[in-house]
């Protein structure tokens, strides 16, 4: 009877060691998991805000070049714009001195 009991404590013994050992083995699966999910969560994370950035610089790019090309129109149009002015203001003087000088004449 005690080399049963002894043999039931052995193969218990064992039992436990086994349970222990996969139970150790299945936490260093979980941690190799948890951190290669980390580090892919990490990859993936850094790998959008680059493409993130790099879409907001064409972006700023594009609005910059419009502005750019907004202005210089603008500039365009004000340069006509005065030019017509100083035209009709040079044709306005030639004929109120004209009338003047016509009065006094």
């Amino acid at each position: 009877m005690e080399d049963i009991i002894k043999e039931i404590i052995k193969i218990d013994t064992v039992a436990v060691d086994t349970k222990k050992k996969s139970e150790m083995s299945l936490r260093e699966k979980q941690l190799q998991y948890e951190n290669e999910m980390k580090t892919y969560k990490e990859s993936v994370m850094d790998a959008a805000e680059k493409k993130a950035e790099e879409q907001y610089n064409q972006i700023v790019e594009i609005g910059k070049k419009e502005y750019d090309l907004e202005e210089e129109k603008a500039k365009e149009a004000s340069l006509l714009v005065a030019n017509k002015y100083l035209k009709v203001e040079a044709r306005l003087l030639d004929q109120v001195f004209n009338e003047l000088f016509k009065v006094e004449g």
